[in-house]
């Protein structure tokens, strides 16, 4: 601290990590965070035929180039999926499937609470058997979209290694 300030600002580096989590909050709180990333990417970003830092383009230069830069990204981590494509949309079919199924299962208590329970022109021998009938749907929806989960899962996982090695061979 060799400017007096209780954060440690005016250390280069801080030097232990309760300095560089006092920092991070104080910047936290003064809405500082993304200041000094965003100043070192606008510096990396300008190249020497770019107009001068005080000029009108100035500001808008970087957010193009950044954005052509993700562009470019995106590009090319699509370009190392292709060969995995159709294991890709299996795992988002399973996910979708999945959340299809897990948007189901509140019904199953709609129905058993408003239909079954409160309902009371059912006498109570055809309550159980609905009751247990809605329950037993329910509870094998709930093990239908557990199952489908695993799967998900799987073959998710299976997908994250293909990729993996095909990363690590190129």
């Amino acid at each position: 601290m060799k400017d007096g300030s209780p954060n440690g600002a005016g250390d280069s580096h801080a030097r232990s990590s309760r300095q560089r989590y006092r920092i991070f909050v104080d910047d936290y709180k003064t809405k500082r965070l993304d200041d000094k990333t965003e100043a070192l990417s606008d510096r990396k970003l300008l190249t020497p035929d770019a107009p001068a830092p005080g000029a009108e383009t100035s500001t808008r230069m970087p957010k193009v180039l950044r954005s052509a830069k993700r562009r470019a990204y995106l590009r090319e981590y699509l370009k190392w999926l292709r060969p995995h494509r159709f294991e890709v949309g299996a795992v988002f079919l399973f996910a979708a499937l999945v959340a299809g199924i897990q948007m189901v299962e509140p019904l199953f208590m709609r129905f058993i609470i408003d239909k079954v329970l409160l309902n009371t022109t059912l006498d109570t021998q055809g309550r159980l058997l609905w009751l247990n009938l809605g329950g037993a749907a329910f509870l094998s929806v709930i093990i239908f979209s557990s199952l489908l989960n695993v799967v998900k899962d799987y073959r998710q996982r299976i997908l994250n290694t293909k990729v993996m090695l095909s990363l690590r061979r190129a």
